[in-house]
């Protein structure tokens, strides 16, 4: 047998198929001998099928890079939709755009939030160091802003562009455009704020005297100093996001509070007088309303002194008060400085009648005595009951006397003048005689003490 063509018929060891002649043991192709060029042969178990490289192709639900992709799309999104919500914020923003856009970023927010995938660095500190603490949800930015937008009232506008230019640039930004030679006219919210300051307080002291007919000048004065202070007025000033929209220099030093809240401060003062300037017909009264609406809330919570009564504390001892019986007057807490005045808290305090140490009572003022005058006044006014229920068992052991009825009671009898006269000038005589006795036992006991002394030396 030939081994380079002889063998067995091809089609009798090979399958036939499209690729060439069949294939000796050797691998060099059989059949004739006129082939130059042998090709080897493909079997068809090693031909690839299309379908078998779908099958390779990564799952998408199961491809890190797929997801990341689709998340850094959807946090585009959210940037997008959380700058269109603050552009829609504005007193002129559609309602309806905002309130679709706000909806989009929250789902969209939510979702990114569900499929973020954690690092292996995150996934190795979930396992070493899982949290143990209630994870809290810290409101965005922008949604910050807007929940404090809506405790206040609108914001009136200004008419005069340069006005409004005006409020909101501080002076380091005109220093600023003049170190690059860029500025024409100095424009600033100074000005303005000196007379916002006088349009302020010119409210408040009309309001107060207004509604509070009945203070002393010294309480409302104290009062005003309470609504146009600084730290008043710096709360409306960032509830209406004044700071985000001031212009100032780059190398302003905003890092001391004090100082922050009065720049804060000065805004809104500069923005009052901008509200003003810029209606000259009902500037004024607009301004007015939108304070008297800010106020509002500092107006009711003003609590009016209770009426002083100095006899309170005689008045709860006289139905509290017998042998054994105690009211304790205490301390509530340590003297505190409020608004600058000292402040005293006292408890009052029952112990007899079936109760032990019973809360009656609670007062504070500027001293301990003035303090517990308020205490008792307090449990006259709110715990009655208690002191009734007390007074109710004292009343079982002292029982009062019984009156006499004028009506029924037996008149006095009364002697003739002459005989009253000699009565008195007998108690008299008794007086004298009395005094006199007195008199003399003193003397003895000089006597008697003098010659003690001289014994004694």
């Amino acid at each position: 047998m030939d081994r380079r063509g002889g063998g067995p018929p091809a089609n009798k060891r090979h399958k036939p198929n499209n690729f060439g002649a069949p294939q000796g043991k050797n691998g060099i192709q059989g059949g004739s001998s006129n082939h130059s060029n042998p090709r080897p042969q493909h079997q068809n178990k090693d031909k690839s099928n299309p379908l078998d490289l779908l099958e390779r192709l990564p799952n998408p639900k199961d491809c890190v890079r797929c997801k990341l992709s689709a998340s850094e799309r959807e946090n585009g999104l959210i940037a997008l939709l959380d700058q269109l919500v603050h552009d829609e914020s504005g007193p002129e923003a559609d309602t309806s755009i905002l309130q679709h856009a706000q909806q989009l970023r929250a789902s969209l927010s939510k979702r990114a939030t569900a499929n973020s995938l954690p690092s292996q660095l995150k996934q190795h500190l979930d396992q070493k160091r899982p949290e143990t603490e209630k994870y809290v949800v810290v409101p965005s930015y922008i949604e910050t802003r807007l929940n404090r937008a809506k405790a206040v009232p609108p914001l009136p506008p200004i008419t005069e562009p340069y006005l409004e230019e005006a409020v909101f640039t501080h002076t380091s930004a005109n220093y600023t455009a003049l170190a690059r030679r860029t500025l024409n006219d100095a424009i600033n919210y100074e000005r303005l704020e000196f007379l916002g300051d006088a349009y302020i307080e010119l409210v408040a002291s009309r309001l107060i005297y207004s509604r509070f007919p009945h203070l002393d000048p010294a309480k409302q004065s104290y009062f005003r100093e309470n609504l146009v202070k600084n730290e008043t007025l710096q709360v409306f000033s960032e509830a209406y996001g004044f700071p985000d929209r001031l212009k100032h220099g780059g190398h302003t030093d905003m890092s001391g509070q004090k100082h922050w809240t009065k720049v804060q401060a000065d805004v809104f003062e500069a923005y009052v007088a901008a509200v003003v300037l810029s209606d000259p017909e009902d500037g004024y009264r607009t301004a007015e309303q939108w304070l008297t609406e800010l106020w509002a809330p500092k107006l009711l919570e003003y609590k009016e002194a209770p009426v002083e009564n100095p006899k309170a504390r005689d008045e709860i001892n006289k139905l509290l008060m017998a042998k054994g019986i105690k009211l304790d007057y205490r301390m509530a807490r340590d003297m505190q400085m409020v608004d600058g005045l000292q402040r005293f808290f006292i408890d009052l305090y029952l112990t007899g009648w079936g109760f032990e140490n019973q809360l009656l009572g609670s007062g504070e003022a500027q001293n301990k005595s003035q303090a517990c005058v308020f205490a008792a006044m307090d449990a006259l006014q709110n715990r009655m009951d208690i002191v009734m229920k007390a007074n109710a068992k004292k009343l079982e052991v002292y029982p009062p006397k019984p009156k006499e009825n004028p009506e029924t009671a037996e008149p006095k009898k009364q002697g003739k003048p002459e005989e009253k006269a000699e009565k008195d000038r007998t108690e008299e005589k008794a007086l004298d005689s009395s005094e006199e006795d007195e008199k003399k036992r003193r003397k003895r006991e000089k006597k008697d003490k003098k010659k003690r002394k001289e014994l004694a030396s």
